[in-house]
């Protein structure tokens, strides 16, 4: 039997290097939220710490983390909450992939490791404390993003507003 493990995503010390441009529209085809976002990952870049059960690894706010922002991310919380299937993509930095399963009040968490291996691992989640950490670190990264005066408070709040389709929004 497999006892639940923990899964966690915090936010870790600042990037001092930088292998990406800085955001940049010369067309000027981004909205001003999609280049703000942009730029907040990009110039308050840091490494993110991800956990999964006794895995741990960092990944980066520029470009991992961005890439999910732009990729569906919120939606993709809230779409986990109703049962359905969640992946993240970590091939910049890290270059894994994870799988979220929902099944009752947990969910299987096939991590793959995209190496010469290509290992793939099984780790049992607890559903809830899964969502809630996904939750709480977008909230804190978007509230971030708004206090550095990368975005607004209106453009936050509807920004996340999927991940949160069954609860209230975190403030």
């Amino acid at each position: 039997m497999n006892k639940i493990k923990q899964f966690k995503l915090r936010l870790g010390h600042k990037n001092i290097e930088n292998f990406t441009t800085p955001p940049d529209d010369p067309l000027g085809e981004l909205s001003d939220f999609e280049l703000g976002l942009r730029k907040f990952c990009y110039e308050f870049n840091r490494q993110v710490i991800v956990e999964i059960g006794q895995t741990k690894f960092k990944v980066f706010l520029d470009p991992d983390i961005c890439i999910l922002l732009e990729d569906r991310f919120t939606e993709q919380i809230g779409e986990l909450e109703q049962d359905k299937i969640m992946g993240l993509d970590f091939v910049e930095s890290y270059w894994c992939r994870i799988k979220f399963v929902p099944v009752d009040t947990q969910i299987k968490c096939y991590l793959k490791e995209l190496n010469y291996y290509s290992q793939e691992s099984l780790i049992i989640l607890n559903k809830q404390q899964v969502l809630t950490e996904l939750k709480q670190f977008l909230t804190e990264l978007m509230s971030l993003a708004v206090n550095q005066g990368y975005i607004s408070l209106q453009d936050r709040d509807e920004f996340i507003k999927p991940a949160f389709v069954q609860s209230e929004v975190l403030r």
